[in-house]
């Protein structure tokens, strides 16, 4: 072997992969992805391509990778990302001070992840950091050569391109370049590294259908409904109108606001194909706020376009499967969700939204595959509002920087670009889009009428649970939403206990894990099928998205988009003779609404008080009132701050970020006082025993498995059932102290899930 070899890489059967064969790799896709965000920008891929491993060059890193991969020996680790950021800053800073600090930010960070301005400039300017990169220079040879000439060719077109990006849209832009060569290097490492993987996700690409193929395939799907009713054929209008406005529209911002039971996700999956051919797009991201319907919707999409087309990628996903054609399905999900390289992709919010807000590598990776997407997000009124002002600004970005399209769907849409000023707290004001939201499908009564099959009673009856539960036991079938896990519990057996029996009765909540209520879903839609007697007691779970039709629905008071989003699951079909019947209550002895659902109430109590007349519950002009009424009770848009961290005025003017406090400021589910544990149901219980019997190493293919047997709870929940003898914490790595809560099977309960003597511990958890 050459000593005087740079390597970049050895195989586990110890070829080698030179630096030299590495960098032009990497350079080369680099580019290409760059190029698709921005043509302009595309050398700056190349030029990150041939630098990000520069510092591999010392000796010390050399020496390290030898004894390591080669000897079987132990080394000192000799980090190489800083030595190259530095190598790049000092030679661009002069000429390019733009491109200068973005290049330190993506090469310093292409392993350990983006930093904030401050620790870049402190690790920059460190005695260690400027030793190495001496030492780089010293042996860097022809790629120090080939930098200096990308330098000398592309730095001053690049630095006047990088110029124009608008303020707003710098630390996309930095991100998704970031994003261009963490792929870029994944890809061309996995190449060498894993060949196998390498053509599993070569085999996949080769596999996709171009765009124009998905909307035949949708269109023979959807030329085979029967339109033997007045919902149906404006089901039909509905699709048709979002086709014709999809092949003729420009990007920008739009909305599909249909009604329950409109079509919604066909109809969107039609314009999302038409709009993209138009515009060449990448591919479609499908974007949904819960685990609970993504699988409902990604199995819709299977079916339509084929198995092969469609990434379902959340992390209730099960990767684990013994079935063979399942298991090369979930193989490939699993590869291809690392960046997102699908025709269409059914993710969820929290996925969509962390990437876009993450620093680490691995969650960054899929970016720059957003460029020039059609982006659709179901059941917008789910967004959080206390991070709405950070996710519109990024959606806005998204739009100028990476030329994304975006639909909005709900049936309860938000009002995401009228400017809303709060007077009592003006500096915390909501962030409206600068693009107007242009419907689809406009709003007109007689279209509208088919599908107004219920009558609501929006002011709240008032009972306690005793009351509720005699009402609902008359029921033969009907659906109660109430606001907490407590409510539900409580609630369903006040119902098992006066009718003395469970039969029929069915019980959801976020105390069952996913997979538990995915077989609840599944059972209550066989029993409506079959025409079975049903009585379903819900927390908000099911209200969005999930499809069950039944006469009658009580929804507990929360806001006007609950009311409505309720209404969703009542006479749906429209087979019953006279309208189903939606009904507000309020629990007496029920859970104090806290958080946004005591925030909803108010502002549908105000909307309610101040309404001279009859309220037309579900109309849009009712639905923009109460939206301005509630985003005035909104405190915080922006609770941790995260503007000021990404669009300071004066820092986004000289491009200084903090990326990785906004990432670790990004939560889009509060996990702070929750605690995961993990429930033996039905599979849970093997999947345990395995884990059981790992005693030396842990096993994170059975710990991802476990994922859908998972149930969130409090701290003091949790210290009620260790009190209870309830709870085993299982130790999955000695030297780490890694570890697992698990419940006792006795804990769980094949009705409810977790369960403890005191049904009041969890008021704090909603869903």
């Amino acid at each position: 072997m050459n000593k005087n070899l740079n390597i970049a890489h050895v195989s586990g059967d110890k070829q080698i992969q030179s630096l030299q064969e590495h960098a032009s790799g990497v350079a080369k896709l680099c580019r290409q992805f760059v190029q698709d965000i921005d043509v302009s920008l595309a050398p700056l891929g190349e030029l990150l391509g041939w630098e990000h491993d520069a510092g591999k060059v010392q000796p010390a890193f050399q020496h390290y990778i030898r004894s390591v991969a080669l000897e079987d020996k132990d080394a000192p680790k000799a980090p190489h990302s800083s030595a190259g950021a530095l190598l790049c800053y000092t030679r661009l800073w002069e000429q390019a001070p733009r491109m200068a600090r973005l290049l330190a930010y993506c090469i310093d960070g292409h392993h350990r992840g983006l930093r904030d301005y401050l620790n870049l400039a402190e690790v920059l300017e460190s005695k260690d950091t400027r030793l190495r990169m001496e030492d780089t220079i010293a042996h860097a040879g022809d790629i120090v050569h080939q930098i200096d000439q990308s330098i000398r060719a592309y730095a001053l077109p690049v630095e006047r391109a990088l110029k124009k990006i608008e303020a707003e849209d710098r630390q996309l832009c930095v991100r998704s370049i970031f994003s261009a060569l963490v792929d870029a290097d994944f890809l061309d490492t996995e190449a060498f590294m894993n060949q196998t993987q390498g053509q599993m996700r070569a085999q996949a690409n080769e596999q996709y259908a171009s765009l124009e193929e998905l909307r035949h395939k949708l269109k023979a799907h959807t030329d085979t409904f029967v339109c033997d009713s007045a919902i149906n054929e404006k089901r039909r209008s509905f699709l048709q109108t979002c086709r014709k406005h999809g092949a003729k529209c420009d990007k920008g911002f739009y909305s599909l606001f249909l009604p329950t039971g409109g079509g919604k996700t066909l109809s969107s999956m039609a314009w999302a194909l038409e709009t993209a051919i138009r515009h060449k797009a990448s591919r479609i991201i499908y974007a949904i706020p819960y685990t609970s319907i993504i699988t409902q919707t990604a199995q819709i999409f299977r079916e339509v376009f084929g198995v092969e087309n469609v990434l379902e990628h959340h992390s209730d996903i099960d990767i684990e499967r013994e079935e063979p054609k399942e298991q090369e399905r979930l193989d490939r999900a699993k590869l291809l969700s690392e960046n997102w390289d699908a025709p269409i992709v059914v993710t969820t919010n929290v996925q969509f939204f962390e990437s876009l807000f993450a620093h680490k590598p691995s969650k960054c990776r899929k970016v720059h595959n957003i460029a020039n997407a059609v982006l659709v997000f179901d059941e917008v009124q789910m967004f959080p509002d206390h991070l709405l002002n950070p996710m519109l600004r990024t959606l806005e970005s998204l739009h100028f920087c990476l030329g994304t399209q975006t639909l909005f769907c709900s049936a309860t849409l938000p009002t995401f670009d009228k400017v809303i000023e709060n007077a009592y707290t003006p500096d915390m004001n909501f962030y409206a889009l600068r693009c107007d939201v242009e419907p689809v499908v406009p709003h007109r009564a007689e279209d509208f009428a088919p599908f107004s099959r219920v009558t609501y009673q929006p002011t709240p009856i008032c009972y306690d649970t005793e009351a509720l539960a005699r009402e609902l036991s008359g029921l033969t079938s009907g659906l109660c939403i109430v606001n907490s896990r407590a409510d539900a519990t409580r609630l369903y057996r006040a119902i098992a206990e006066l009718r003395g029996s469970t039969q029929g009765l069915i019980h959801l909540s976020r105390m069952m894990c996913s997979a538990h209520i995915q077989e609840h879903i599944t059972q209550i839609k066989g029993r409506l099928k079959r025409g079975e007697p049903t009585l379903v007691i819900s927390t908000q779970l099911i209200e969005a998205g999930v499809d069950i039709d039944l006469p009658v629905v009580y929804r507990a008071f929360a806001g006007l988009d609950s009311l409505i989003q309720a209404g969703g699951r009542c006479n749906r079909e429209g087979k019953l003779r006279e309208r189903g019947k939606v009904i507000s209550f309020e629990l007496k002895d029920g859970t104090k609404a806290i958080g946004s659902i005591g925030m909803a109430q108010q502002a549908f109590r105000q909307l309610l008080y101040q309404s001279d007349k009859e309220l037309t519950i579900d109309a849009p002009q009712t639905i923009e009132r109460y939206y301005d009424t509630y985003y005035n009770t909104v405190v915080q848009f922006d609770k941790y701050k995260i503007e000021d961290m990404l669009w300071h005025d004066k820092d986004m003017e000289h491009w200084l970020f903090r990326f990785e406090e906004a990432s670790n400021s990004f939560v889009m589910i509060d996990e702070q006082n929750k605690i995961d544990i993990f429930v033996g149901y039905e599979e849970g219980c093997s999947i345990i025993a395995q884990i059981r019997a790992h005693k030396y190493a842990i096993d994170r293919k059975l710990i991802r498995k476990l994922q859908r047997y998972k149930v969130s709870i409090t701290r003091n929940h949790l210290e009620e059932l260790h009190k209870m003898g309830c709870i085993e914490r299982l130790t999955l790595d000695a030297h780490t102290q890694q570890s697992i809560f698990l419940l006792a099977t006795d804990a769980y309960d094949e009705a409810l899930g977790v369960t403890t003597t005191n049904p009041f511990l969890d008021k704090n958890l909603m869903a």
